[in-house]
């Protein structure tokens, strides 16, 4: 049964230098929308064809664990471009209304234990997919047992999605009730005001800036390397650094950063470079880092957390005079949601970016030996064939994918300037988030695919997102579409991206604000930026093409307002 095909549609003309051809006809009367949050660029045919294979299995195995209103997720490339269709569950009103109360009841069994079941079960889990995958010694492997281990790879990444989706609806369903709760009990706060009680609790993404400022402070007590990173361009510096002595040092712990943390791509699509691959990204911030003045990153989590704290203790002395059982809910929720905040930014640590990170140097072990036998013209073109095109190269020494990887790259250049539509096919009468509580949650937070498809009313020099980050600031534009182009940022400019995986965040210690056309409140860089104090609107859908770069920009943190002044 399609049960995400709807009457009353209208057909969605795409435009005329866009072309859409429908490998199955009926797809066209479905609803495809695109999900920028997570995949903003052209996606990598490897990156499609092994999360089309494991994350709809990892998927699969939990809709029944918490009786989801979204059934099942399809995806289909066009243009390179990967859209989205949702089947959310359909049925009579009292069918409907069933499978919500039992998916509230399940989640508040689990929200009541997130902490215990974070540690206990899906942290233990993780690590022993990433000792799987550590243990294993690519470099002396046989193609026979490199194959092999592709292949027990993909049950791995198919345990690591469905531990993802065991992990999503509770966190957004923890935060969300304790939005909900606070703001009903204190008339006139918003949800941004809530969150001020669940600041300043570390994370892998906190951790992970502080452990790069750390080389900035090595850096400058070694001013033959602060000469370097100050006057050489990026992609010589790895080279310059292996001529002193206090360059080879500090090598050293840059390369001992790059073991640790190195695994990440800078988007949610692995098949593009990751760190370790291409560590361009850490050494563009590392420079920015250099221009600005000394900072204490834990000294400045301490704070965020006493602030936490004098918030919580007046939200408890104002309600002293509440029943007990008031107070008590209070108490519950304060914790899960606490608890959920810190797992938004670590689950993408241990499954999006360093997780998946794993099955990327697996891939491209192979690339490598492919192109050192000529069938492939470099080791990240791997990443331009699919799965089955993979293991056909794998059973057959002889096949050669140098001209098909060479035109993939050569189309997803082409597309990646395009400003690619974000719907295609039909337009539902009925928004698929409007079935279910679960699901305008997740369109409320991560913003993006299940965003609603009106769009807002314009308004000259003025754009409209969601608060993600209170705060005012004002500066110069600096639109930036990739990480190659990180190096233009200058302390005090407002970023304007797509989006920001967490590779992004460290260039968060240099902007003044951020503004991104996806997300939602519980985007990472929403997150991030609450808790490095800078404001951020999120979800403005255009700002991208809008905003010019250099202009001056004002950026309400509070009120999801960006205004153009010059």
């Amino acid at each position: 049964m399609n049960t995400d095909l709807l009457t009353g549609g209208t057909p969605i003309i795409p435009p005329s230098d866009f072309p859409v051809v429908w490998a199955n006809p009926e797809d066209a009367q479905y609803h495809w929308t695109r999900d920028r949050e997570h995949m903003p660029d052209p996606i990598t045919p490897m990156f499609d064809s092994v999360a089309a294979l494991t994350a709809s299995e990892g998927r699969r195995r939990t809709i029944a664990v918490y009786d989801e209103a979204i059934l099942s997720r399809h995806d289909r490339v066009i243009n390179s471009y990967d859209y989205t269709r949702l089947v959310p569950f359909t049925g009579t009103p009292e069918e409907v209304e069933a499978r919500a109360r039992r998916h509230r009841e399940k989640m508040l069994a689990v929200i009541s234990r997130l902490r215990e079941i974070w540690e206990k079960e899906w942290l233990p889990a993780l690590e022993d997919d990433w000792a799987f995958w550590a243990t294993f010694d690519l470099d002396a492997a046989d193609m026979a047992s490199l194959a092999a281990h592709l292949e027990e790879s993909l049950a791995r990444v198919a345990h690591l999605y469905e531990i993802h989706y065991l992990m999503g609806p509770p966190m957004w369903f923890a935060i969300d009730e304790f939005e909900i709760c606070y703001c009903d009990l204190f008339p006139g706060k918003t949800p941004l005001d809530a969150h001020r009680l669940l600041q300043g609790f570390d994370n892998k993404t906190l951790e992970i800036g502080r452990a790069l400022w750390h080389l900035r402070d090595l850096a400058k007590t070694l001013p033959p390397v602060c000469q370097i990173l100050s006057e050489y361009p990026a992609n010589v510096v790895l080279t310059a650094l292996e001529a002193s002595p206090e360059g080879r040092s500090f090598l050293t712990e840059l390369r001992s950063f790059l073991a640790t943390y190195g695994r990440r791509s800078s988007l949610w699509d692995w098949g593009y470079p990751g760190w370790e691959d291409d560590p361009t990204p850490v050494i563009n911030n590392l420079k920015h880092y250099l221009t600005q003045p000394d900072r204490d990153l834990r000294a400045e989590l301490t704070l965020a957390a006493a602030e936490r704290e004098a918030a919580i203790a007046q939200a408890r002395r104002e309600l002293v005079g509440y029943p007990q059982p008031v107070r008590e809910w209070f108490e519950r929720l304060l914790e899960a949601a606490q608890t959920a905040l810190v797992l938004t930014e670590n689950h993408t640590y241990y499954i999006d970016f360093n997780g998946f990170g794993w099955m990327h140097r697996l891939i491209r072990e192979f690339g490598r030996r492919f192109a050192a036998a000529g069938r492939l013209n470099a080791p990240d073109d791997v990443f331009y064939l699919s799965l089955a095109e993979l293991r056909e190269m794998i059973a057959d020494p002889a096949l050669d994918r140098c001209d098909r990887t060479a035109a993939r790259r050569a189309e997803m250049a082409y597309w990646a300037a395009y400003p690619e539509p974000s719907e295609l096919g039909t337009r539902p009468a009925k928004p698929v988030y409007l079935y279910s509580p679960d699901a305008r949650r997740m369109m409320r937070y991560i913003g993006g695919w299940l965003a609603e498809e009106t769009t807002p009313l314009a308004e000259e020099g003025v754009l409209r997102g969601q608060a993600g980050s209170p705060g005012k600031a004002r500066g110069p534009a600096r639109v930036i579409r990739s990480l190659v182009e990180a190096h233009r940022l200058q302390p005090g400019d407002i970023l304007v991206t797509a989006t920001t995986a967490p590779p992004w965040t460290p260039l968060f210690l240099t902007v003044a604000a951020v503004v991104t056309d996806a997300g939602g409140l519980l985007s990472h860089g929403a997150v991030v930026a609450r808790e490095y104090r800078i404001p951020a609107v999120v979800g403005t859908r255009d700002a991208t093409t809008r905003i010019r770069d250099g202009q001056m920009l004002e950026v309400d943190g509070d009120r999801g307002i960006v205004r153009i002044v010059g």
